[in-house]
């Protein structure tokens, strides 16, 4: 799993470090408990509002366009996942996680959605609901309610497995 930092100040370094010794641990221990294998996934840690620009890049990257969204996340979340063009995208906020019990939680929480987004028909789904988020192919209200069913019952599960963060060290 690549693990770096995006435009990180030295401040968070340690932040950094702890999220690549734990990656490898907390994702075999996601894989083995929900049986299911995890695409191609990259973690950046990023903090304040560099958090948010490196989201805004990973999902530019995969639709292929430099437009802003019209809908975007909240920079006081822990962390997020989305697509990559390569497989998986996790953004780690060092800046919200400065408790070490905080941020192993984010991780193993945002390697849950990894996994989701490796289910059949997900990455299509995500495909739709970004296309919708750019205004590049906005998606009826019926699929919207639709879709955001679908991301609450992923939030539900992936706050479920946050207490596999207690069996890493």
């Amino acid at each position: 799993m690549d693990v770096s930092g995006y435009q990180l100040s030295a401040r968070y370094g340690k932040t950094l470090r702890l999220v690549e010794r734990v990656a490898d641990q907390a994702a075999t221990l996601v894989q083995q408990r929900m049986r299911e294998r995890m695409p191609a996934t990259r973690i950046q840690v990023a903090d304040g509002k560099r958090y948010l620009q490196a989201f805004i890049e990973g999902q530019q990257a995969v639709l292929g366009t430099s437009r802003l969204p019209t809908r975007r996340s909240d920079p006081r979340v822990y962390g997020a996942t989305t697509l990559s063009p390569t497989g998986v995208l996790v953004i780690i906020n060092a800046k919200v996680c400065d408790a070490p019990t905080n941020l192993i939680e984010t991780v193993v929480h945002e390697l849950v959605h990894a996994v989701q987004y490796g289910r059949p028909g997900r990455r299509a789904d995500a495909m739709k609901a970004l296309r919708n988020n750019y205004d590049l192919d906005p998606m009826s209200w019926r699929n919207a309610w639709k879709l955001n069913r679908i991301h609450d019952k992923d939030e539900l599960e992936a706050q479920a497995f946050e207490a596999l963060a207690r069996q890493i060290r």
